[in-house]
Protein backbone atom coordinates (compact mmCIF):
# COMPACT_ATOMS: atom_id res chain seq x y z
CA UNK A 1 0.00 0.00 0.00
CA UNK A 2 2.85 2.33 0.70
CA UNK A 3 4.58 1.69 -2.56
CA UNK A 4 1.26 2.63 -4.18
CA UNK A 5 0.88 6.03 -2.29
CA UNK A 6 4.55 6.66 -3.43
CA UNK A 7 4.05 5.68 -6.92
CA UNK A 8 1.06 8.27 -6.91
CA UNK A 9 3.30 10.58 -5.19
CA UNK A 10 6.16 10.85 -7.51
CA UNK A 11 3.49 10.97 -10.53
CA UNK A 12 1.51 13.94 -9.41
CA UNK A 13 4.84 15.84 -8.74
CA UNK A 14 6.29 14.68 -12.50
CA UNK A 15 3.24 16.30 -13.63
CA UNK A 16 3.42 19.42 -11.71
CA UNK A 17 7.04 19.41 -13.50
CA UNK A 18 6.41 18.96 -16.62
CA UNK A 19 3.32 20.78 -16.73
CA UNK A 20 4.65 24.35 -16.94
CA UNK A 21 7.20 23.45 -19.70
CA UNK A 22 4.12 22.40 -22.10
CA UNK A 23 1.86 25.18 -21.08
CA UNK A 24 4.52 27.45 -22.52
CA UNK A 25 4.30 25.55 -26.25
CA UNK A 26 3.50 28.09 -28.43
CA UNK A 27 -0.19 27.97 -30.27
CA UNK A 28 -0.93 30.04 -33.16
CA UNK A 29 -4.85 30.96 -34.62
CA UNK A 30 -4.16 31.22 -37.81
CA UNK A 31 -5.70 34.96 -38.51
CA UNK A 32 -6.25 36.67 -42.64
CA UNK A 33 -4.06 38.90 -43.70
CA UNK A 34 -6.60 41.92 -42.96
CA UNK A 35 -6.58 41.09 -39.72
CA UNK A 36 -2.45 40.79 -39.19
CA UNK A 37 -2.34 44.46 -40.61
CA UNK A 38 -5.06 45.51 -38.26
CA UNK A 39 -3.22 44.31 -35.18
CA UNK A 40 0.43 45.20 -36.51
CA UNK A 41 2.24 48.59 -35.35
CA UNK A 42 4.74 48.81 -38.13
CA UNK A 43 4.68 46.30 -41.67
CA UNK A 44 7.58 46.27 -43.90
CA UNK A 45 10.42 43.84 -45.90
CA UNK A 46 13.76 44.06 -44.79
CA UNK A 47 16.72 42.22 -44.58
CA UNK A 48 18.12 40.99 -41.33
CA UNK A 49 21.51 42.83 -40.61
CA UNK A 50 22.09 42.78 -37.18
CA UNK A 51 21.29 40.27 -34.23
CA UNK A 52 22.13 40.55 -30.36
CA UNK A 53 20.64 38.72 -27.61
CA UNK A 54 20.53 40.64 -24.11
CA UNK A 55 21.99 39.50 -21.21
CA UNK A 56 19.51 37.98 -18.79
CA UNK A 57 22.07 36.04 -16.13
CA UNK A 58 22.88 32.60 -16.08
CA UNK A 59 19.96 31.71 -13.61
CA UNK A 60 17.41 33.84 -15.51
CA UNK A 61 14.98 33.14 -17.81
CA UNK A 62 16.00 32.91 -21.41
CA UNK A 63 16.29 36.16 -22.88
CA UNK A 64 15.09 37.49 -26.37
CA UNK A 65 16.81 38.43 -28.94
CA UNK A 66 16.80 42.32 -30.72
CA UNK A 67 17.25 41.96 -34.49
CA UNK A 68 18.31 44.94 -37.02
CA UNK A 69 16.33 45.48 -40.20
CA UNK A 70 17.48 47.06 -43.48
CA UNK A 71 14.10 47.45 -45.03
CA UNK A 72 13.49 48.30 -48.60
CA UNK A 73 9.14 48.45 -48.79
CA UNK A 74 7.55 49.44 -45.62
CA UNK A 75 3.81 49.07 -45.88
CA UNK A 76 2.47 49.97 -42.67
CA UNK A 77 4.01 52.59 -40.05
CA UNK A 78 6.68 55.31 -40.77
CA UNK A 79 9.05 54.83 -44.14
CA UNK A 80 12.08 53.84 -41.74
CA UNK A 81 15.31 52.70 -43.85
CA UNK A 82 16.32 51.03 -40.78
CA UNK A 83 13.86 48.76 -37.79
CA UNK A 84 14.73 47.25 -34.47
CA UNK A 85 12.56 44.61 -33.33
CA UNK A 86 12.50 42.08 -30.22
CA UNK A 87 11.11 38.25 -30.44
CA UNK A 88 12.09 35.46 -28.06
CA UNK A 89 14.47 33.25 -28.52
CA UNK A 90 12.89 30.14 -28.69
CA UNK A 91 9.71 29.12 -30.70
CA UNK A 92 8.30 27.45 -28.31
CA UNK A 93 8.13 30.65 -26.64
CA UNK A 94 6.25 31.79 -30.01
CA UNK A 95 10.19 33.44 -30.48
CA UNK A 96 10.50 33.82 -34.49
CA UNK A 97 13.44 32.55 -35.87
CA UNK A 98 15.38 35.66 -37.93
CA UNK A 99 18.55 34.38 -40.34
CA UNK A 100 20.91 37.42 -40.90
CA UNK A 101 21.54 38.05 -44.23
CA UNK A 102 18.12 37.08 -45.06
CA UNK A 103 14.60 38.77 -46.22
CA UNK A 104 11.48 38.48 -44.33
CA UNK A 105 8.27 40.36 -44.57
CA UNK A 106 7.76 41.72 -40.77
CA UNK A 107 4.73 42.30 -38.93
CA UNK A 108 5.69 44.13 -36.09
CA UNK A 109 3.77 45.44 -32.94
CA UNK A 110 4.29 48.14 -30.09
CA UNK A 111 3.52 48.23 -26.73
CA UNK A 112 3.87 45.73 -24.48
CA UNK A 113 3.82 42.14 -25.41
CA UNK A 114 3.61 40.02 -22.68
CA UNK A 115 5.78 37.51 -23.97
CA UNK A 116 9.09 38.50 -22.62
CA UNK A 117 10.27 38.20 -18.77
CA UNK A 118 13.32 40.90 -20.07
CA UNK A 119 12.67 44.11 -21.43
CA UNK A 120 14.32 44.53 -24.38
CA UNK A 121 14.38 48.11 -24.62
CA UNK A 122 13.17 48.60 -27.85
CA UNK A 123 9.53 49.70 -29.08
CA UNK A 124 8.50 47.00 -31.60
CA UNK A 125 8.26 43.68 -31.49
CA UNK A 126 6.81 40.33 -33.25
CA UNK A 127 6.01 36.40 -32.67
CA UNK A 128 5.82 32.88 -34.36
CA UNK A 129 2.09 33.98 -34.51
CA UNK A 130 2.42 37.67 -36.14
CA UNK A 131 2.90 35.88 -39.75
CA UNK A 132 6.13 36.67 -40.52
CA UNK A 133 7.35 34.83 -44.13
CA UNK A 134 10.60 34.42 -45.21
CA UNK A 135 11.16 35.72 -48.91
CA UNK A 136 13.85 35.66 -51.83
CA UNK A 137 16.32 38.08 -52.30
CA UNK A 138 15.30 41.44 -53.79
CA UNK A 139 13.81 45.08 -53.15
CA UNK A 140 10.86 45.69 -55.17
CA UNK A 141 6.97 45.60 -53.66
CA UNK A 142 5.81 42.11 -53.04
CA UNK A 143 3.39 40.73 -55.87
CA UNK A 144 0.49 38.08 -55.70
CA UNK A 145 2.31 34.54 -56.45
CA UNK A 146 5.88 35.59 -55.74
CA UNK A 147 7.56 32.14 -55.02
CA UNK A 148 8.59 32.13 -51.23
CA UNK A 149 11.70 30.16 -50.03
CA UNK A 150 9.68 26.91 -48.44
CA UNK A 151 6.57 27.81 -48.75
CA UNK A 152 3.63 28.55 -50.32
CA UNK A 153 3.45 31.47 -53.05
CA UNK A 154 1.83 35.16 -51.35
CA UNK A 155 -1.86 34.87 -52.18
CA UNK A 156 -3.76 38.11 -53.97
CA UNK A 157 -5.71 38.35 -50.48
CA UNK A 158 -1.94 39.03 -48.44
CA UNK A 159 -1.30 41.56 -51.82
CA UNK A 160 -4.67 43.74 -51.36
CA UNK A 161 -4.22 43.64 -47.71
CA UNK A 162 -0.91 44.79 -47.51
CA UNK A 163 -1.86 47.91 -49.93
CA UNK A 164 0.87 50.23 -51.45
CA UNK A 165 4.24 50.56 -50.67
CA UNK A 166 6.34 52.99 -49.32
CA UNK A 167 10.04 52.83 -50.37
CA UNK A 168 12.66 54.28 -47.31
CA UNK A 169 13.96 57.55 -47.98
CA UNK A 170 17.60 57.20 -49.21
CA UNK A 171 20.83 58.72 -47.95
CA UNK A 172 20.92 62.03 -50.10
CA UNK A 173 24.43 62.59 -51.50
CA UNK A 174 26.39 65.54 -50.30
CA UNK A 175 25.20 68.68 -52.38
CA UNK A 176 27.62 69.35 -55.01
CA UNK A 177 29.00 73.25 -54.58
CA UNK A 178 26.99 75.42 -55.95
CA UNK A 179 28.28 78.20 -58.68
CA UNK A 180 25.94 80.85 -56.81
CA UNK A 181 28.46 80.22 -53.65
CA UNK A 182 31.61 80.46 -55.26
CA UNK A 183 33.83 83.45 -55.56
CA UNK A 184 33.17 86.35 -58.39
CA UNK A 185 36.24 86.09 -60.99
CA UNK A 186 38.64 89.09 -60.56
CA UNK A 187 37.69 92.02 -62.58
CA UNK A 188 40.96 91.56 -64.77
CA UNK A 189 39.46 88.55 -66.19
CA UNK A 190 36.44 90.19 -67.66
CA UNK A 191 38.47 92.73 -69.22
CA UNK A 192 40.86 90.86 -70.85
CA UNK A 193 38.32 88.76 -72.23
CA UNK A 194 36.43 92.05 -73.63
CA UNK A 195 39.87 93.16 -75.12
CA UNK A 196 40.77 89.69 -76.50
CA UNK A 197 37.41 89.73 -78.50
CA UNK A 198 37.96 93.47 -80.26
CA UNK A 199 41.26 92.07 -80.75
CA UNK A 200 39.75 89.01 -82.96
CA UNK A 201 37.32 91.69 -84.27
CA UNK A 202 39.24 93.77 -85.78
CA UNK A 203 41.76 91.46 -87.01
CA UNK A 204 38.99 90.11 -89.14
CA UNK A 205 38.05 93.67 -90.42
CA UNK A 206 41.51 93.88 -91.13
CA UNK A 207 41.27 91.05 -93.05
CA UNK A 208 38.25 91.03 -94.88
CA UNK A 209 39.67 94.61 -96.26
CA UNK A 210 42.57 93.14 -97.69
CA UNK A 211 40.84 90.47 -99.44
CA UNK A 212 38.67 93.66 -101.22
CA UNK A 213 41.81 95.57 -102.00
Amino acid sequence: MKHRLLVILLLVTATLVIAPGTACACSCAPLPPAEQMKKAAAVFTGTVTAARRLDGGPLGPTPPVVHTFRADQVYKGKASAEFELATNADEAACGYRFVTGSRYLVFASSGESGLFAIDPGVALHTSLCAGNRMLRPGGGPLRARDPIPNGEPLTAELITALGTATRPAAALPAPSPDASDSEPAPLWVYAGTAVAGLGLALAGWRFSRRRRA
